[in-house]
């Protein structure tokens, strides 16, 4: 008797923009979440503009998390939730809702705070300073 392969999963389509973490690189893992930032000029182009930002990438659920900004007017942000993108004023409040959905762990509250002062308001804070020393 001769087995047929088994036929390829289907391709999962990327994250609509901004969740697609192709724009982004792996910095940090946070367990089985990769912590992602822009580089290249992006920096330059979002730091200024109130748009800079982290993601938190689960690559195995495929589930994107991206830290307060003016791109997310001020507010976390996920994708998928409930077929789209969720948006909540905490990181407590988003993660209720993706644990209401998914199987996954989640970053804890403490982690996410160390990464968003250290490589959000940090890196724009230099950069600040930097720009205004010039």
């Amino acid at each position: 008797m001769m087995l047929a392969p088994l036929p390829a999963p289907p391709a999962l389509s990327p994250p609509p923009v901004p969740h697609d973490p192709c724009d982004r690189e792996a910095v940090l893992l946070l367990g089985g979440w990769e912590v992602r930032v822009s580089t290249g000029r992006a920096f330059e182009f979002f730091a200024p503009r109130g748009l800079w930002h982290v993601q938190l990438w689960h690559p195995i659920a495929q589930i994107s998390i991206l830290t307060p900004s003016r791109l997310t007017a001020g507010e976390f942000e996920a994708f998928p939730s409930r077929g789209w993108k969720a948006r909540r004023a905490t990181y407590e409040e988003l993660s209720a809702v993706l644990r209401s959905e998914h199987e996954v762990t989640l970053p804890s509250a403490e982690a996410v705070t160390w990464v968003r002062h250290h490589l959000v308001e940090r890196l724009v804070a230099a950069a600040g300073s930097a720009t205004s020393a010039s």
